[in-house]
């Protein structure tokens, strides 16, 4: 107990970096986003809630357009919309994801992910007059959005051939607690514990307390596909 209590402490007295990971599996191939749950808790609370409910599984991209962004999830029944949340720190550059909306305060489920750099679409840059969210980024399969952006469409953006989400799953949420911004890419795992204390083999959907030579500490929730 009082190591666990110990964990405690330490856990609230550094500061924390949350990421949670995601997948999109898609007939042309899988998209890997990381998202910026600390920068942007609403926003990502709102998608991983919808990824849990399976609500984007067999959803298609329903509007692609080459150089610009490739847009997805427009799921039924539409859930209800949230507040817009933005940071200075966030752009919508090439190969993030951000919220598809009709107007401020309107994003509900629908998604695009940059193929380009968009800026115009910052709430903070000219012309000002659209304002999306980013709330993630590509980490790997980048090349995938690049070929779903060259894909045939109609004369509404719609490709010709559907672009289908087969489904989209939370892969990795970890929760990291270090005494400083940067973490020494040299350092050690020495143990890996549970919560109360006990060494552990790492296993899916438990939390687990990795901890380095150098004094810092992880903890790592790693969830089923």
């Amino acid at each position: 107990m009082k190591l666990l209590l110990a964990l405690f402490i330490m856990f609230f007295s550094f500061s924390t970096k949350a990421q949670t990971e995601v997948a999109i599996y898609t007939n042309y191939g899988t998209i890997n986003l990381a998202l910026y749950d600390t920068i942007v808790p609403n926003t990502v609370s709102n998608f991983v809630n919808l990824v849990s409910q399976k609500f984007y599984d067999g959803v298609i991209f329903h509007r692609v357009i080459d150089n610009f962004m490739i847009q997805g999830g427009d799921g039924s029944p539409t859930p209800p919309s949230i507040i817009d949340e933005f940071d200075v720190s966030l752009s919508n550059i090439q190969g993030t994801i951000s919220m598809a909306n009709s107007g401020p305060n309107t994003g509900t489920c629908q998604f695009f992910i940059n193929l380009v750099n968009n800026t115009y679409l910052d709430f903070n840059k000219a012309p000002l007059s659209s304002k999306h969210p980013v709330f993630g980024n590509t980490i790997n399969g980048f090349n995938i959005v690049e070929n779903i952006g060259a894909v045939q469409t109609d004369g509404n953006d719609a490709p010709l051939v559907a672009v289908v989400m087969d489904s989209v799953r939370i892969v990795n949420q970890v929760l990291a607690v270090t005494d400083q911004e940067i973490v020494n890419n040299n350092r050690n795992l020495v143990k890996i514990i549970d919560v109360l204390g006990h060494e552990s083999k790492v296993t899916i959907d438990r939390p687990l307390f990795y901890i380095y030579d150098d004094g810092s500490v992880e903890k790592k929730i790693n969830l089923p596909y």
